[in-house]
């Protein structure tokens, strides 16, 4: 496996002046924050009691589970029908793939 890419803080200023405040807000837990308690890249998920990772990583759920919960969960505050398409192809591939082709599924089954 070949080995990922570190950026310096020095890169980053010199190439992506605009991402140097999140980067220092992310670097290795700096200013006592947590990384559970931080979103990155919106906020559609800072409302909820319990967001969808925590949830998702407690309870051991798995890949094609919680992207079908991690969308259904947004998709009021983000991608709305987009979200919505996008957790039923989850469910679609745990049908196609746990249970056989997914047109010889009958809900009543």
């Amino acid at each position: 496996m070949a080995e990922r890419p570190t950026v310096t803080k020095e890169q980053l200023m010199e190439n992506h002046p605009d991402m140097l405040e999140e980067y220092e807000g992310m670097a290795h837990g700096c200013n006592g924050t947590r990384a559970s308690d931080m979103q990155v890249g919106g906020n559609h998920y800072k409302g909820m009691v319990i967001q969808p990772a925590e949830f998702l990583e407690k309870n051991q759920i798995g890949w094609c589970e919680g992207n079908a919960i991690k969308y259904i969960c947004r998709h009021s505050q983000k991608g709305q029908k987009a979200d919505v398409l996008k957790a039923i192809h989850y469910l679609e591939l745990i049908l196609e793939w746990e249970y056989g082709n997914v047109e010889d599924t009958d809900p009543g089954q």
